[in-house]
């Protein structure tokens, strides 16, 4: 039987250790503003779910509202955030309100304090093998690779999907771990025949239900990171058909719980980082608790 892993516990484990580290070291809590530009419940319920980490890790949550503001004026909320010496990370909710440009924002961010590892310096980085904050979704999937398969030295690694927020950078950790990496996109020819070489595939997609039997080889493991609604079903899925890998992959991460957490741990972890950075301070990124 295919093993699902929930990685919720894991979570709280590893911020159980961010927690400790920041109360052994600060006096204060790290503090991470999230802006948000949306009033529908969506971001508001990941507020609440990054507020409910961070209150595990001894991170203190900031949200700023910025629904109504135009380009100017949501890009000036972000510069004073920027500036101010209380706020250790900025977090930007996408998408952003019509108008509003994602690179004008992006750039208002000092890199500094790019907590979610959007910044071409930060990116740059990565890309380079030194990375400073860890790029979160991508870090957020690798530990949950690194969990269900160990040493991923020399194995033989698919990512579907290139996206600059996640594809590309997690090809790159992927890389500094010595795994053999293959990156498979929209413009790819025969896609499943590269996927059947995976020992360990990860699927960054958004389109439920697309990696099935015949896109695995008996024993993979599988990393979902894609997320979508299915009206059918009511609920968010991810893109691996769970009924049709059932007893060939030896394992999947679950959708919602498996990735996800793992990247808000990521986020925290990266803005504890920052304010460790700013007083001079080193900073060690914790790790999951050992495969049981």
């Amino acid at each position: 039987m295919t093993t699902i892993l929930h990685t919720s516990e894991l979570a709280e484990r590893y911020l159980g250790t961010l927690k400790a580290q920041i109360s052994l070291h600060l006096d204060y809590p790290p503090t991470l503003a999230v802006v948000t530009g949306a009033t529908d419940a969506g971001p508001q319920a990941y507020i609440r779910r990054i507020s409910a980490l961070g209150e595990h890790g001894g991170i203190n949550i900031k949200t700023v509202d910025a629904a109504g503001q135009d380009e100017n004026a949501f890009c000036q909320t972000v510069r004073e955030l920027g500036a101010n010496p209380q706020i250790d990370g900025i977090l930007i909710l996408f998408p952003l309100p019509d108008g509003v440009s994602r690179d004008a924002v992006l750039a208002a961010i000092p890199a500094e304090k790019d907590v979610d590892c959007l910044h071409p310096l930060n990116l740059g980085k990565v890309t380079a093998g030194s990375p400073g904050f860890q790029p979160c979704t991508a870090t957020g999937a690798l530990m949950a690779a690194e969990y269900l398969a160990g040493d991923l030295r020399g194995k033989n690694c698919v990512i579907i999907g290139s996206s600059a927020v996640v594809g590309r950078p997690l090809a790159m950790r992927l890389l500094d771990r010595g795994a053999t990496v293959s990156v498979v996109h929209i413009d790819t020819q025969d896609i499943t025949s590269h996927c059947r070489n995976a020992d360990v595939l990860f699927s960054a997609v958004g389109k439920a239900r697309l990696v099935n039997s015949a896109w695995i080889k008996p024993g993979a493991i599988l990393i979902d990171i894609g997320i979508s609604y299915c009206p059918a079903e009511g609920r968010v899925v991810g893109d691996v058909d769970l009924k049709s890998i059932d007893h060939i992959a030896s394992a999947v991460t679950a959708v919602p719980d498996g990735v996800g957490p793992l990247t808000t741990c990521t986020l925290l972890a990266n803005t504890a980082k920052s304010a460790f950075d700013r007083l001079g301070l080193d900073f060690s990124f914790p790790d999951l608790p050992p495969k049981a």
